[in-house]
């Protein structure tokens, strides 16, 4: 699209108007800050199975987030 100056009709061959891209809004889950399991203070067989558990689920949620981001950075780059 070309424009003009307001003192001519003719447009400009120089200025150019550049359409923006739209970015598709943002999934609150995606904002999320997951806080990260506290360090395993003990070291009996049930609690390190109990301390994977945790951290599993929340390195899991980190996965799933990452993924969300990914998804949305590729919609946004669809023309």
């Amino acid at each position: 699209m070309l424009t003009a100056c307001n003192s001519t009709t003719a447009p400009s061959a120089t200025i150019k108007t550049v359409t923006v891209a739209e970015i598709p809004p943002v999934s609150s889950e995606l904002l999320l800050v997951h806080e990260r399991p506290e360090r395993l203070g003990g070291g009996s067989p049930e609690q390190l199975l109990n301390h994977a558990v945790v951290y599993g689920a929340y390195c899991q949620k980190l996965e799933a987030q990452v993924s969300g981001w990914q998804t949305w950075y590729r919609q946004g780059r669809q023309p």
